[in-house]
């Protein structure tokens, strides 16, 4: 299992450097889920890798619902990552600057418009937004909305919702996988198909919208 976990691994780099997200999150997610079955301990870099690119899934969802905050955050810890995403840079940052922006996190906007301006990406923006991201880099705005803190749940100590280290404790945090964000010990469920934790009340909205687990793609009824 350990070389097939080295394998699965690889193939979702590669699928995940040529633009293949789905296919990459697939791939560790089924790996990630053989391991748990047999009992062995999911190597750190394959639960990383899916949590970044779940975090992109994520993204998509949360401004598709027109969650924009949401989505800024896990575009911040995708662009974070960006080097992850060799195939969609530019775009993904693009996104990252606009999200951020309509949400109030003026100065992490402003970073990544920075970061755009480099003349390798910038003859690459899409003319729809160069005026914008250009105005951004030219009348920059570091106001940052603060970020609401939520319990760790291991030790209760205060941690920034989108984090998942807790400086106290210093345990790696699980997330939610249908806000991206922290689980939270005192609103907790889990997937009835995948077994992924989930904070409950969050689940439960996607589950009255009729939208499958972010994690498994399985339908969750409301009896479940």
């Amino acid at each position: 299992y350990k070389e097939a976990a080295k394998t699965a691994v690889i193939i979702a780099r590669e699928e995940q450097s040529a633009g293949n997200y789905r296919n990459a999150h697939d791939v560790l997610y089924n790996m990630y889920q053989e391991l748990v079955k047999n009992k062995i301990q999911v190597p750190w870099e394959m639960a990383n890798n899916l949590m970044i690119l779940h975090s992109y899934t994520l993204a998509r969802l949360h401004v598709r619902r027109g969650d924009h905050l949401r989505g800024a955050r896990m575009l911040l810890r995708v662009a974070n990552n960006i080097s992850k995403f060799p195939a969609h840079i530019i775009p993904i940052l693009t996104s990252t600057v606009i999200e951020c922006h309509r949400s109030g996190l003026k100065n992490s906007a402003f970073t990544y418009a920075a970061m755009l301006m480099r003349p390798e990406y910038r003859k690459d923006i899409d003319e729809k937004y160069k005026k914008k991201i250009e105005a951004i880099v030219r009348k920059p705005q570091k106001t940052e909305e603060p970020e609401k803190f939520t319990r760790c749940p291991f030790c209760s100590n205060d941690v920034p919702e989108s984090d998942l280290y807790c400086g106290n404790c210093k345990n790696n945090l699980p997330y939610c996988i249908a806000t991206g964000y922290h689980i939270l010990h005192n609103d907790l469920t889990v997937c009835p198909s995948c077994k992924f934790p989930a904070t409950r009340t969050e689940l439960l909205k996607l589950v009255e919208d009729g939208i499958v687990c972010p994690m498994c793609v399985e339908t969750i009824s409301d009896s479940d």
